[in-house]
C-alpha cells in the first residue's frame, strides 16, 4: 500500500514514529510530511531529529510545499494518517483551511473519499474540539484519541503505543499483529 503520514506538533511524537517503524516493516510505501512543530516535539521528546526518519519514508515532504504531490487528488494513495494530530490541525481541516501540505492532503483525502484518520492526543476536550471533531467524521474522516486500552494486559508503554498504533492500522486496513485482539472475557471458574 501506499500511504500518507503526517506528523504534527502534539505531543506523542512516539506514536507518529511507531506508526512509520509499523508500516515500514510491513513493506508498505510511506509518503512523510512532518510539520515544524513536530520536529521540535521529536527532538524535546525522543532526542531524535528528521534526519534518522528521512531513510524509512518513500519520500518526505515540507510541511509548506502545497505543490508536493500529496496535494493532489491525481497523487494516488490508500489513505492517510495524521500521528499524532494538533488540535490546531483538527481544526483546520475541520473547517477546509488548507494552509499546509498537511492539511492540503487531508482536505485532499476528504474529497478523494480516501482513508483519513486523526489521532488526536489532548484531554480533556472542549466543546469547540468536539464540534471540530464532528465535522471530520461528518465529512468522513474518522478520529483516532490515542487513548490505548489495558484489555490485552500491557506489561509496558510500547504495548500501549502499539494499541493504539494498531488501531490507527486497523482503520487503514492494513494486517498487523502489534497487539492481542479482543476474545472476550473468561468464564469464571466453578
Amino acid at each position: 500500500m501506499r500511504l500518507v503520514l503526517a506528523l504534527t506538533g502534539a505531543s506523542g511524537a512516539v506514536y507518529g514514529l511507531r506508526t512509520l517503524d509499523a508500516l515500514t516493516a510491513l513493506g508498505h510505501e510511506v509518503h512523510l510530511v512532518p510539520s515544524r512543530a513536530f520536529e521540535t516535539v521529536l527532538r524535546h521528546e525522543t532526542g531524535k531529529s528528521l534526519v534518522e526518519l528521512r531513510e524509512k519514508a518513500a519520500a518526505i515532504y515540507r510541511e509548506e510545499d502545497t505543490s508536493a504531490p500529496p496535494a493532489s487528488g491525481s497523487f494516488q494513495h490508500d489513505g492517510m494518517a495524521v500521528v499524532p494530530c494538533s488540535l490546531k490541525t483538527l481544526a483546520a481541516i475541520a473547517h477546509g483551511y488548507a494552509d499546509n501540505l498537511v492539511t492540503r492532503a487531508a482536505m485532499t483525502c476528504l474529497k478523494e473519499r480516501r482513508r483519513l484518520v486523526l489521532v488526536t492526543r489532548e484531554t480533556p476536550l472542549d466543546l469547540i474540539t468536539i464540534r471540530n471533531m464532528e465535522a471530520v467524521t461528518e465529512a468522513g474522516g474518522t478520529i483516532l484519541p490515542a487513548s490505548p486500552g489495558f484489555y490485552h494486559q500491557p506489561k509496558d508503554v510500547g504495548e500501549l503505543v502499539d494499541h493504539v498504533v494498531g488501531k490507527t492500522l486497523d482503520q487503514l486496513n492494513v494486517p498487523h499483529d502489534l497487539f492481542a485482539r479482543w476474545r472476550g472475557l473468561p468464564e469464571p471458574p466453578g
